[in-house]
């Protein structure tokens, strides 16, 4: 979900009880998507433009919801072969449907199907058009993830559009999409636009958000143009989202020293239904937050929620999108940015410290009840986020977060906390692609005092107790009648626990 490309989409966090924040069905990121497509173009294909794929989307029906999809290969194949599931969507292959393939003369060439998204031609052919079922998805939360159409609108994702990449595939420099909407839709996307076509180096990233009611306003933040893209009517205005996402944006700019050097967009969706702001899901692929928010709900209510969601979702414009580091490394991309977004929600004052602490502790009780919390280490528990261990990154990573921000401050009289560590791990070498996992244990384990913290907390397995974590810095964990955990300020602190508590945003 990074330039190692990391763009965001996850499973879920997978804990109903996690947050009021942070909820089940809501959350997702992206994981990584695949680096190279196939080189796609129409026409006469020669050398002075086999390096451009180009590919035409067209909406022949809104109902049913169905695609057409066209496109040439520069190179004869005999295979076709469509992702089936991503962040927890099954079935996309299914999706495929009508594939027609033609050789270098034209001549209709037979295609069979040998399993849902897999298909194999009697010789070789140069091009393909095949149809798309997009019809309404089984959840709404997984609206940011996926391709889907409505009568009103939809959202295009060319990474379960286009076929994927096969070993004779080759590379290219640019992609020049067309898409043909229902007459008086607007046709809008996270890429550059020319004319009436939208182009890219990095097709996986691409996003078209189209409909009769879309619309687009930008704002230039710093060195980033920032655009909000809504669909249908909000109790807010652009302005508003725009106002909030450049707060945050500030923030994050000044903790990671770092200006993002590609432009930005938020595409704002309704959640269907009677939905309140608190249900939610959102994906950060490449320059992009697709956000699918319930909006039934006063104007400050839809508009704090947003804030909070968009905390942690334009933090991933930085980490991992912006950063050259490849490897399994969710449990800080995910666990820690959910911390990091915690403590920014806290300096905008979008939320209270009662707030952040409550939040701290929902995670505490979602993380204790996972069979795998002291089975697997959180470097284990990231390579297998999409099998068995998809919620321990987020709230095993998060708690590790928040313990290690603690120490550090503690151990520095508040002269350093975690957002120095993003601000090191920005000014680290941007040459070639480092390993994530050895870069970010060796800036924690880096200062002093936190040496064997990585191997306590990240490397080795072990089940994490906040008791013993949070005793000495003026925290108590008090168990509730009904078994949830409850973090208090002690009633007499110390000197020392008074700063600490201070310079974390307690304010009594």
């Amino acid at each position: 979900m990074p330039t190692s490309p990391v763009k965001q989409v996850s499973g879920p966090l997978h804990t109903q009880k996690t947050s009021r924040f942070y909820h089940d069905n809501c959350h997702r990121f992206a994981p990584p998507l695949m680096a190279f497509w196939l080189l796609l173009c129409f026409g006469n294909i020669s050398d002075s433009n086999a390096q451009t794929l180009n590919l035409k989307i067209k909406v022949t029906s809104v109902a049913p919801a169905k695609l057409r999809i066209e496109l040439a290969l520069p190179s004869q194949t005999k295979v076709l072969s469509f992702r089936n599931t991503y962040a927890g969507v099954i079935g996309l292959g299914e999706r495929i449907k009508a594939v027609e393939a033609s050789n270098s003369s034209g001549e209709t060439v037979a295609v069979k199907k040998l399993a849902p998204g897999e298909f194999k031609a009697s010789e070789s052919f140069s091009r393909v058009s095949y149809d798309v079922s997009v019809t309404e998805l089984a959840r709404p939360a997984q609206m940011s993830h996926v391709t889907w159409l409505h009568q009103d609108q939809g959202l295009l994702m060319l990474s379960d559009l286009l076929p994927q990449p096969t070993e004779t595939a080759g590379r290219f420099a640019s992609t020049v999409i067309s898409v043909e909407a229902p007459a008086g839709w607007k046709v809008t996307s996270n890429l550059r636009r020319e004319s009436s076509q939208f182009s890219t180096s990095d097709p996986d990233t691409a996003v078209f958000l189209i409909g009769s009611s879309v619309q687009e306003t930008h704002r230039r933040l710093a060195s980033t143009d920032f655009a909000v893209i809504t669909a249908g009517e909000w109790p807010f205005s652009d302005g508003d989202a725009l106002q909030i996402a450049e707060r945050i944006m500030e923030e994050h700019s000044r903790v990671t020293g770092f200006q993002l050097r590609s432009n930005a967009v938020l595409m704002l969706i309704p959640y269907p239904g009677e939905a309140g702001p608190e249900r939610w899901s959102a994906e950060t692929r490449g320059n992009d937050v697709v956000l699918v928010l319930g909006k039934q709900a006063s104007r400050r209510k839809v508009l704090a929620r947003l804030g909070i969601v968009l905390s942690h979702e334009l933090f991933h414009l930085w980490v991992p999108n912006s950063l050259k580091l490849k490897g399994d490394y969710d449990w800080f991309f995910e666990g820690f940015t959910l911390y990091h977004a915690l403590r920014t929600d806290l300096r905008l004052g979008l939320i209270t410290f009662d707030d952040y602490l409550e939040t701290i502790a929902s995670v505490y009780d979602a993380y204790r009840s996972s069979p795998d919390g002291d089975r697997l280490s959180l470097l284990e528990a990231s390579e297998r986020r999409w099998t068995t261990s998809s919620s321990l990154v987020y709230e095993k990573g998060m708690l590790v977060a928040f313990i290690y921000d603690l120490k550090l401050r503690n151990l520095t009289d508040c002269g350093a906390s975690l957002d120095n560590i993003y601000a090191d791990l920005f000014r680290q070498p941007v040459t070639g692609q480092g390993s994530a996992n050895e870069t970010i244990i060796g800036l924690l384990s880096g200062r002093d005092g936190l040496k064997s913290f990585a191997r306590d907390y990240v490397e080795n397995a072990g089940k994490l107790s906040l008791d013993a974590a949070l005793s000495t810095y003026g925290i108590e964990i008090r168990q509730e009648s009904a078994g949830a955990t409850k973090l208090v300020v002690s009633r007499n602190p110390t000197e020392s626990q008074r700063k600490l508590l201070s310079c974390i945003g307690y304010k009594k």
